[in-house]
C-alpha cells in the first residue's frame, strides 16, 4: 500500500475507532452546498460527514475488528460517526434524505453490531437520551410522589374536618 493510503488509513481508524456508532451513506446525488448543508446539521450534534473510498473504509472495519458490511459498499460512500447522541444523527440523516430526496442511507454499525436501514428508521424515531433519561427517572419517582400524595391526604382530611368544624 501507498504511503499516502496508510497515512489515511491511519488517519481514519484514529477518527472513528472510539465512536460508538457509523452510519453509511449513498451521497451520489448530494451537490456540494447541500453536503455543506448537512454537515452543517450534523456538526449540532456533534457528528462528522466524511467521504471515503470504499476501499480504505473495508480496511478501517478490517483494522479495528468490525463485522462485514461489504453488503453496503457500492457507489459513492461516506460516513456519518461522533457526537453522543446516535438517535439524534439518525434523523438528521433521514430527513435530509427525506427532505432532498438524493442522500439515501445505506446501514452502519451501532456497538460493534452491525445496523440496517430499517434499524436507522427505528432509532430514529426514538428521543434523544437526555429526554430518555427524564422519562426514566420520572417513572422511577412516581410511586414515590403517589405514596406522598395519599400520606399527604389524611393530615389534609383532618385539617378540612377542623376548619369546617371552625366555621360552625
Amino acid at each position: 500500500m501507498r504511503i499516502e493510503k496508510t497515512f489515511l488509513l491511519n488517519e481514519i481508524s484514529a477518527k472513528v475507532q472510539d465512536t460508538t456508532f457509523l452510519y453509511l451513506v449513498d451521497f451520489s446525488r448530494v451537490t456540494v452546498s447541500e453536503i455543506a448543508e448537512l454537515r452543517k446539521s450534523l456538526s449540532a450534534e456533534g457528528a462528522q460527514f466524511h467521504v471515503v473510498q470504499n476501499t480504505l473504509i473495508r480496511k478501517v472495519a478490517e483494522s479495528l475488528s468490525w463485522p462485514a458490511f461489504t453488503q453496503w459498499l457500492t457507489g459513492q460512500t461516506a460516513i456519518v460517526f461522533g457526537g453522543n447522541n446516535p438517535t439524534g444523527v439518525a434523523k438528521i440523516l433521514l430527513q435530509f434524505a427525506k427532505d432532498k430526496e438524493k442522500l439515501a442511507a445505506k446501514g452502519g454499525i451501532m456497538d460493534g453490531k452491525l445496523c440496517d436501514v430499517a434499524q436507522m428508521e427505528a432509532l430514529s424515531k426514538l428521543p434523544d437520551l437526555p429526554t430518555l433519561r427524564a422519562t426514566l427517572l420520572s417513572l422511577m419517582l412516581t410511586p414515590y410522589r403517589q405514596f406522598l400524595y395519599v400520606a399527604q391526604g389524611v393530615p389534609q382530611a383532618l385539617l378540612n374536618v377542623l376548619k369546617a368544624k371552625e366555621s360552625k
